[in-house]
């Protein structure tokens, strides 16, 4: 595919519009398309920000199908970070390009093995009773259901997590072609069409996964597509970390045998003497990782999560005994007549000595170039090890590693300028493309800043945060979504706003799609929401007409891997707030804003109620790098917009 054949399918009258009526050609998609084959023609990188309506998955995806189909690529990756973009790219976008343009292109959605059933270990589950007495309702659900699926997903009946991990495929406890059941596999049947497809779709969690394991999850490929890239630097960390907690060694020990007397020593046929060895052993392991996590609480007290700076704060009172355990699975393992069982146990054995490995690394600090820090979220204590600067592990072992790579999101460029995201992502001598919105912001769309609201540091702020609040939402009657930096925060203002005007849902009351389903269903509606409804969330049409911005999203400096990181900087002679902290946040601001505007008829206030933005040197920052809007502080101009504009 060469530049002219590609533009005969963007252009007015072209091919795109000749099988998609409702088309409509745009300079940016095109521009886009182009970039996108000129980088993946050349083996280069390209870094582009495309925002919301330029039709960037259209941009990529058609050059990509076009050089598959040319041969010019083997195989490629497409890789998001939501669900949504996800589905939509499955469901939608390629299945409607495979009918009208490329009829011979093969594609798959690609999940994690954990998604998928797996015969034998449900089967011996069945036949050892290996069902804690909770779960046992569930397996006759499970066994129904087994007998119908084609896919064997986990999203097609969706039972409690502690349920689906004692069934799902977990890799080390495969058998492979030794399976009795490998024939009838669903991890293995969508394996095959995985390596029948040459256009994969993953997300970035999975993509990560691969390059961890040394690439040894997916089929190989050879150019990757990162849609919602801005998100690439936080799960390539997480995934490139290394981390041990109470609930992983919890879930080894109960594999073996859990406190109800369930586990893969009740398939063994041993004397009543040796699992009594076992179950002191057991015992033990479980007796030192409650007083080890014991005292890691008491360490981080009322902190969520706190730095480990130094080696040695923590004394290693697990790893022996749960190394003897290994020992004794092991030797079971080489006693075993039972191939299977064996192979189970040498599995288990080995899932130890990396939790063992694992707790080593952490507690003695001995990979530079990593920050160290334990953290708390409810019953769940772990300790972890985070690389500082990412940028230098992609750098070498993934985009020295694909021959071509093309990141893409809404919002990539701080200012105007690329210079953030690249350094953060090691990607100095990516070519660049930054393209304009071609929807009308300046006509649909009014900023309001609050001057009245003080810095989040005053002792008067959430009371007046909650006001100006409760006035906005006497203003706009529901239709509203409200962003907050923090869960305390919203509580806190929730429990400050009184409105009988509205019905306020918030983050937490049900998963993330119904309420937003319920949002849209109701126009007196009010969403409160932190992190999570920031991006990746879709509200088009009349449902959303205000987005209010509570606190502009400046990270936590004293968060453990934010404060390293800072640290790191201020060693190179940087500025950490302004060359981190800065570009940051304007990048997660201007994913909030976005969410208004989704399609060219949309109209609606954007409520910033931080004045640093005015206030503050950096402030300019911020909105130099939004579309040219309606400029207010004035809160009536907030009443008119809705009363005249909005009834259009």
């Amino acid at each position: 595919m060469n530049l002219e054949i590609l533009r005969e399918y963007f252009v007015e009258g072209g091919r795109l519009s000749r099988c998609f009526s409702s088309y409509e050609p745009r300079i940016q998609q095109l521009r886009m398309s182009e970039a996108v084959l000129n980088a993946l023609s050349a083996g280069e990188n390209l870094i582009v920000e495309a925002p919301t309506g330029v039709g960037k998955s259209l941009a990529y995806l058609v050059p990509l199908a076009g050089l598959i189909m040319e041969d010019e690529i083997e195989r490629a990756v497409v890789s998001t970070y939501t669900k949504t973009l996800q589905r939509q790219l499955v469901e939608k976008d390629i299945p409607f390009l495979k009918q009208t343009l490329f009829p011979e292109l093969t594609y798959t959605l690609c999940l994690g093995s954990e998604n998928y059933l797996c015969l034998r270990r449900f089967n011996l589950t069945v036949q050892h009773g290996l069902f804690d007495l909770p779960d046992d309702g569930y397996l006759s659900e499970i066994l129904r259901w087994s007998t119908t699926t084609e896919t064997g997903l986990y999203l097609e009946i969706m039972p409690p997590t502690g349920v689906w991990m004692k069934v799902c495929r977990e890799p080390d406890l495969c058998h492979g072609r030794a399976c009795k059941y490998y024939s009838n596999c669903f991890y293995q049947k969508a394996k095959e069409r995985e390596r029948k497809s040459r256009l994969l779709v993953v997300n970035h969690h999975l993509f990560f996964a691969n390059m961890a394991s040394g690439w040894n999850v997916l089929s190989e490929f050879s150019h990757v597509v990162f849609d919602e890239a801005h998100e690439v630097e936080r799960v390539a960390s997480d995934y490139l970390g290394i981390e041990v907690s109470n609930t992983r060694l919890k879930y080894i020990l109960d594999s073996v045998l859990s406190q109800r007397g369930k586990g893969i020593l009740t398939r063994a046929n041993i004397s009543p003497e040796r699992m009594q060895i076992f179950k002191n052993t057991i015992e033990r392991v479980r007796m030192q990782a409650e007083s080890f996590f014991s005292r890691l609480s008491e360490h981080l007290g009322n902190e969520k999560a706190v730095r480990i700076k130094t080696p040695g704060v923590f004394v290693d009172i697990v790893s022996e005994h749960l190394d003897a355990l290994a020992e004794e699975l092991c030797e079971l393992a080489v006693e075993s007549e039972d191939e299977e069982l064996a192979r189970d146990l040498r599995a288990v054995c080995q899932r130890c000595r990396d939790y063992i490995d694992c707790l080593a690394v952490v507690l003695n600090q001995e990979l530079d170039g990593y920050v160290y820090w334990a953290e708390q979220e409810g019953r769940r204590l772990r300790l972890v090890a985070t690389p500082l600067e990412p940028s230098e592990i992609l750098s070498s072992q993934l985009f020295s590693v694909v021959e071509s790579s093309v990141l893409t999101s809404a919002t990539l460029t701080v200012g105007g300028s690329f210079r953030y995201i690249k350094e953060r992502l090691g990607l100095k001598d990516a070519e660049e493309c930054m393209l304009s919105s071609p929807f009308r912001y300046d006509e649909n769309v009014l900023l309001y800043v609050s001057e009245s609201v003080p810095d989040p540091d005053s002792e008067d702020y959430p009371e007046v945060l909650s006001r100006e609040i409760q006035e906005l939402l006497e203003i706009t009657h529901g239709r509203t979504l409200v962003l907050f930096t923090s869960y305390s925060l919203l509580e806190e203002v929730l429990y400050r706003v009184k409105s009988s005007l509205v019905n306020i849902l918030r983050q937490g009351d049900a998963d993330n799609y119904r309420l937003i389903e319920e949002f849209k269903a109701r126009e007196d509606t009010v969403l409160f929401g932190t992190y999570s409804f920031w991006q990746g969330i879709d509200i088009p049409g009349e449902a959303l007409q205000c987005v209010i911005i509570t606190k502009l999203p400046f990270s936590v400096p004293t968060e453990p891997v934010v404060e390293a990181r800072m640290e790191l900087l201020a060693m190179k002679g940087l500025d950490p707030f302004y060359y981190f902290q800065v570009p940051q946040a304007i990048i997660t601001f201007k994913q909030g804003f976005g969410r208004l505007i989704r399609t060219s008829t949309d109209r609606g206030v954007v409520a910033v109620l931080d004045s640093r933005v005015l206030r503050r040197s950096y402030g300019r920052m911020f909105l130099n790098s939004i579309p040219e809007v309606e400029f207010t502080t004035d809160r009536q101009r907030v009443r008119e917009f809705f009363r005249y504009s909005m009834v259009r």
